[in-house]
This record gives structure tokens, sequence and C-alpha cells, in this order.
């Protein structure tokens, strides 16, 4: 399988470090540098956010409808519970940030990586994910319902508990998951699953013939 090549977020050595004092709907924030801002529970309709770096940063509870986010980078951030429907996602990435029940209906993630970051109950219904990574995530009971995820990959995430019904999912990879309990995985027709573990291999074989109805059992406990 061909290598997916993700372009990284292009921002500028030099970033100014000056918030607007209001930000409100069409706000355009560019080329900021900010560092403990605290943005929580901010409301705005269009905001655009292009060419920065928000280090230790706090948008949780924000609700941020058709948010533009480009060419910027997310660092320990704490985006918990934060609202970004229809959000255009591209050239961004985020790193050791607390994304715990955020939810992006029908956003678009394009040449998006995500490490090191906990999205336990994160929501990406209806989502499309193109050219994203997701690498050494938590992503327990994240729902996943009708996203398209045939651009994705996810390495060495915890996808327990996550829901997967009604994706699409032809061209995405998995790599070294987990699955327990995971639902829907019968909607994964078309993606790759690669697991050095012959026990996680097992443990996918179980969750998808569980998913399907089929029952595993040993010849000596049928009569």
């Amino acid at each position: 399988m061909a290598a997916r090549k993700i372009a990284g977020p292009r921002v500028r050595a030099q970033l100014d470090s000056i918030l607007p004092t209001e930000i409100e709907d069409e706000t355009r924030l560019l080329d900021l540098g900010l560092e403990d801002v605290d943005l929580s529970d901010l409301e705005a309709e269009h905001l655009e956010i292009g060419g920065c770096r928000l280090t230790r940063s706090k948008l949780a509870g924000s609700d941020l409808e058709k948010l533009i986010l480009v060419d910027s980078e997310l660092l320990h951030c704490d985006v918990a519970n934060a609202r970004w429907s229809d959000a255009a996602v591209t050239r961004v990435a985020i790193v050791s940030s607390r994304m715990t029940g955020f939810a992006g209906p029908g956003m678009s993630l394009q040449h998006t990586t995500v490490r090191d970051s906990l999205l336990d109950y994160a929501s990406f219904r209806f989502a499309k994910f193109q050219k994203v990574e997701l690498s050494d995530c938590r992503l327990q009971n994240a729902d996943f319902v009708s996203a398209d995820l045939s651009g994705a990959v996810f390495r060495q995430c915890d996808l327990s508990g996550a829901e997967f019904s009604q994706v699409k999912a032809a061209g995405a990879l998995f790599v070294d998951c987990t699955w327990d309990g995971a639902k829907g995985l019968s909607f994964l027709a078309g993606a790759t699953v690669a697991a050095s573990s012959p026990i996680d291999t097992l443990t996918f074989a179980t969750a998808v013939t569980t998913a399907a109805g089929i029952t595993l059992t040993h010849p000596d406990e049928v009569e």
C-alpha cells in the first residue's frame, strides 16, 4: 500500500501575539502565536483561524459553526466539549491535546494529523476524512456514524466502544488499534486492518463476527 503524503501546516517563523479584543462572526485570526490563551465557550460563525500556533490554549466548550481552520498547530490545547459544526480543517496538526466530547458533525478534514490526544466520546458524524492520520490517540466510545473515512489512517489508537455504523471505509487503514466493544465493524468493508499481535487480530475478528451476529464456539460446546 502506497504511503499517504500529508502536507504539514504552513506557519511563519515570526508570529504576532496580539489577539483582537472581540471575536465575533467572520473574524479572521491570522499568523498569531498564542500561548495560555483562554477562549473557552467562544461562540462565532464563519471564524477563520489561519497560520496560527496555539500552545496550552483553551477552546473548551467553544461553538464555532462553519469554522475555517487552516495552516495551524494546536499544541497541548484543551478543546473538550467543543462543537465545530461543518468546519473546514486543512493542513492542521493537533498534538497532545484534550478533545474529550468534541463534536464535529459534517466537518471536512484534509491534510490533518492528530497525535497523542484524548478524543473519548468525540463525535464525527457525517464528517469527511481526506489524508488524515490519527496516531497514539484514545478514541474510546467515539462516534463515526455515516462518516467518510476513506482517506483516514489510524495508528495505535484505542477504538474501544467506537461506533462505525454507516461509514464509508474503502481505503481506510487501521494499524495496531484496540477494538474492544467497537460497534458497526461490518461497515468497514474495503478498509485494511493491520495488527502485529495475533491477539489483536483475533480480537478484531471476534468483534466483526459478533457484529454480524455470528457466534464463535468450540465443537465440544455444540450439541
